[in-house]
Protein backbone atom coordinates (compact mmCIF):
# COMPACT_ATOMS: atom_id res chain seq x y z
CA UNK A 1 0.00 0.00 0.00
CA UNK A 2 1.49 3.19 -0.92
CA UNK A 3 1.01 6.00 1.92
CA UNK A 4 2.16 9.04 0.02
CA UNK A 5 -1.40 9.73 -1.16
CA UNK A 6 -2.87 9.61 2.23
CA UNK A 7 -2.69 13.23 4.57
CA UNK A 8 -0.71 12.48 7.36
CA UNK A 9 -0.61 13.23 11.38
CA UNK A 10 2.78 13.64 12.94
CA UNK A 11 2.99 11.68 16.46
CA UNK A 12 4.84 12.71 19.38
CA UNK A 13 7.34 10.25 20.44
CA UNK A 14 5.47 9.18 23.54
CA UNK A 15 2.59 7.94 21.75
CA UNK A 16 4.09 6.01 19.38
CA UNK A 17 4.02 3.22 21.06
CA UNK A 18 0.56 3.11 22.36
CA UNK A 19 -0.40 3.91 19.02
CA UNK A 20 1.30 0.48 18.35
CA UNK A 21 -0.52 -1.56 20.48
CA UNK A 22 -3.77 -0.34 19.37
CA UNK A 23 -4.74 3.03 21.55
CA UNK A 24 -6.88 5.38 19.55
CA UNK A 25 -4.82 8.66 18.83
CA UNK A 26 -5.90 11.30 21.52
CA UNK A 27 -5.21 15.24 20.92
CA UNK A 28 -2.50 15.39 23.59
CA UNK A 29 -0.58 12.67 21.07
CA UNK A 30 -0.65 14.79 18.31
CA UNK A 31 2.13 16.82 17.30
CA UNK A 32 1.20 18.01 13.61
CA UNK A 33 -1.31 17.58 11.37
CA UNK A 34 -2.02 18.38 7.46
CA UNK A 35 -4.36 20.81 5.85
CA UNK A 36 -8.07 19.47 4.77
CA UNK A 37 -8.67 16.50 6.90
CA UNK A 38 -12.69 15.55 7.28
CA UNK A 39 -14.17 13.36 9.69
CA UNK A 40 -14.02 9.76 8.51
CA UNK A 41 -11.06 10.19 6.23
CA UNK A 42 -8.41 7.82 5.83
CA UNK A 43 -5.06 8.98 7.20
CA UNK A 44 -1.57 8.23 7.80
CA UNK A 45 -0.02 8.21 11.32
CA UNK A 46 3.39 9.30 10.98
CA UNK A 47 6.51 9.92 13.93
CA UNK A 48 8.74 13.16 13.69
CA UNK A 49 10.74 10.81 11.84
CA UNK A 50 9.07 10.30 8.50
CA UNK A 51 7.95 6.54 9.95
CA UNK A 52 4.62 5.13 9.50
CA UNK A 53 3.02 3.85 12.56
CA UNK A 54 -0.11 3.30 11.38
CA UNK A 55 -3.22 3.81 8.89
CA UNK A 56 -6.16 5.27 10.93
CA UNK A 57 -9.73 7.08 10.28
CA UNK A 58 -9.78 10.60 11.31
CA UNK A 59 -12.72 11.57 13.75
CA UNK A 60 -11.84 15.03 13.94
CA UNK A 61 -11.58 17.83 11.10
CA UNK A 62 -8.52 20.07 11.04
CA UNK A 63 -10.35 22.83 12.48
CA UNK A 64 -11.62 20.88 15.81
CA UNK A 65 -7.91 19.42 15.62
CA UNK A 66 -6.47 23.30 15.67
CA UNK A 67 -8.90 24.87 18.57
CA UNK A 68 -9.53 21.45 20.85
CA UNK A 69 -7.67 20.38 23.79
CA UNK A 70 -9.32 17.19 24.44
CA UNK A 71 -10.64 14.29 22.38
CA UNK A 72 -10.29 11.39 20.19
CA UNK A 73 -8.19 12.10 17.09
CA UNK A 74 -8.34 9.15 15.06
CA UNK A 75 -9.35 5.65 15.45
CA UNK A 76 -6.81 2.77 14.07
CA UNK A 77 -7.52 0.47 10.97
CA UNK A 78 -4.09 -0.82 11.04
CA UNK A 79 -1.20 -0.99 12.61
CA UNK A 80 2.45 -0.79 10.70
CA UNK A 81 5.30 -0.22 13.42
CA UNK A 82 6.28 -3.04 15.76
CA UNK A 83 5.34 -3.05 19.20
CA UNK A 84 8.24 -1.70 21.14
CA UNK A 85 9.97 0.34 18.48
CA UNK A 86 9.56 3.31 21.01
CA UNK A 87 9.36 3.49 24.92
CA UNK A 88 6.22 2.80 26.85
CA UNK A 89 5.10 6.05 28.05
CA UNK A 90 1.70 5.16 29.19
CA UNK A 91 0.50 4.92 32.75
CA UNK A 92 3.37 7.58 34.49
CA UNK A 93 0.46 10.69 34.95
CA UNK A 94 -0.20 11.70 38.24
CA UNK A 95 -3.59 9.46 38.36
CA UNK A 96 -2.22 6.14 37.14
CA UNK A 97 0.81 6.44 39.94
CA UNK A 98 -2.02 7.04 42.96
CA UNK A 99 -3.82 4.04 41.29
CA UNK A 100 -0.49 1.70 41.20
CA UNK A 101 -0.03 2.62 45.04
CA UNK A 102 -3.46 2.38 46.00
CA UNK A 103 -3.29 -1.01 44.37
CA UNK A 104 0.12 -2.02 46.34
CA UNK A 105 -1.79 -1.05 49.56
CA UNK A 106 -4.21 -3.20 48.98
CA UNK A 107 -6.80 -0.26 48.58
CA UNK A 108 -7.65 -1.62 45.42
CA UNK A 109 -8.59 -5.05 43.83
CA UNK A 110 -5.57 -6.28 41.40
CA UNK A 111 -7.16 -5.07 38.54
CA UNK A 112 -8.06 -1.96 40.02
CA UNK A 113 -11.03 -1.98 41.20
CA UNK A 114 -12.49 -0.71 44.19
CA UNK A 115 -12.96 -2.95 46.89
CA UNK A 116 -14.44 -2.61 50.76
CA UNK A 117 -10.92 -0.31 51.61
CA UNK A 118 -11.22 2.18 48.86
CA UNK A 119 -10.87 5.36 50.31
CA UNK A 120 -14.29 7.28 49.60
CA UNK A 121 -12.03 10.41 47.73
CA UNK A 122 -11.03 7.67 45.15
CA UNK A 123 -14.46 6.42 44.48
CA UNK A 124 -15.84 10.22 44.15
CA UNK A 125 -13.22 11.23 41.70
CA UNK A 126 -11.79 8.48 39.65
CA UNK A 127 -14.29 7.40 36.74
CA UNK A 128 -13.56 4.66 34.19
CA UNK A 129 -14.35 6.46 30.80
CA UNK A 130 -14.38 3.63 28.93
CA UNK A 131 -17.04 1.91 31.05
CA UNK A 132 -19.18 5.29 30.98
CA UNK A 133 -18.99 5.79 27.20
CA UNK A 134 -20.24 1.82 26.92
CA UNK A 135 -22.89 2.49 28.91
CA UNK A 136 -23.80 5.67 27.10
CA UNK A 137 -23.99 3.58 23.85
CA UNK A 138 -26.06 0.91 25.23
CA UNK A 139 -23.49 -1.37 23.88
CA UNK A 140 -22.29 -4.60 25.33
CA UNK A 141 -19.90 -2.88 27.90
CA UNK A 142 -22.69 -1.81 29.85
CA UNK A 143 -23.55 -5.46 31.31
CA UNK A 144 -19.40 -5.91 31.50
CA UNK A 145 -18.41 -6.31 35.07
CA UNK A 146 -16.32 -4.18 34.97
CA UNK A 147 -18.55 -0.77 35.24
CA UNK A 148 -17.07 1.23 37.80
CA UNK A 149 -18.69 1.81 41.24
CA UNK A 150 -19.61 5.77 40.43
CA UNK A 151 -21.67 4.00 37.02
CA UNK A 152 -23.22 1.57 39.05
CA UNK A 153 -24.52 4.34 41.44
CA UNK A 154 -25.93 6.36 38.80
CA UNK A 155 -28.08 3.75 37.35
CA UNK A 156 -29.44 2.96 41.08
CA UNK A 157 -30.05 6.25 41.39
CA UNK A 158 -32.77 6.57 37.85
CA UNK A 159 -34.01 3.25 38.94
CA UNK A 160 -35.08 4.54 42.01
CA UNK A 161 -36.63 7.91 40.96
CA UNK A 162 -38.28 5.74 38.49
CA UNK A 163 -39.95 3.68 41.09
CA UNK A 164 -40.92 6.78 43.09
CA UNK A 165 -42.61 8.36 40.29
CA UNK A 166 -44.35 4.77 39.42
CA UNK A 167 -45.84 5.26 43.06
CA UNK A 168 -46.71 8.30 43.07
CA UNK A 169 -48.69 8.42 39.72
CA UNK A 170 -50.61 5.07 41.40
CA UNK A 171 -51.19 6.98 44.52
CA UNK A 172 -52.64 10.10 42.40
CA UNK A 173 -54.66 7.33 40.76
CA UNK A 174 -55.81 5.85 43.47
CA UNK A 175 -57.06 8.96 45.97
CA UNK A 176 -58.98 10.22 42.51
CA UNK A 177 -60.57 6.63 41.12
CA UNK A 178 -63.32 7.93 43.57
CA UNK A 179 -64.06 11.44 41.35
CA UNK A 180 -62.72 10.20 38.07
CA UNK A 181 -63.70 6.79 37.65
CA UNK A 182 -67.30 7.76 36.29
CA UNK A 183 -66.09 10.41 33.42
CA UNK A 184 -63.22 7.92 32.05
CA UNK A 185 -65.34 5.05 31.82
CA UNK A 186 -68.06 7.06 29.94
CA UNK A 187 -65.15 8.45 27.57
CA UNK A 188 -63.84 4.34 27.46
CA UNK A 189 -67.70 4.00 26.06
CA UNK A 190 -67.91 6.69 23.77
CA UNK A 191 -64.31 5.35 22.11
CA UNK A 192 -66.32 2.02 22.02
CA UNK A 193 -69.33 3.37 20.46
CA UNK A 194 -67.52 6.13 17.50
CA UNK A 195 -65.94 3.11 16.17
Amino acid sequence: MLLTNYKRLVLKDSSVNAVCYGAKLMLPGLLRFANGIEIGEEIVLMTTKGEAVAVGIAQMSTADMAHCDHGVVAKIKRVIMDRDTYPRRWGLGPKAKMKKQLIAEGKLDKHGKANESTPEAWKAGYVEYMKVAGAKEGGAAAGSPMVTEVAEDVEAKEKREKKEKKEKKKREAEAGAGEDAEPKKKKKKKDTDDT
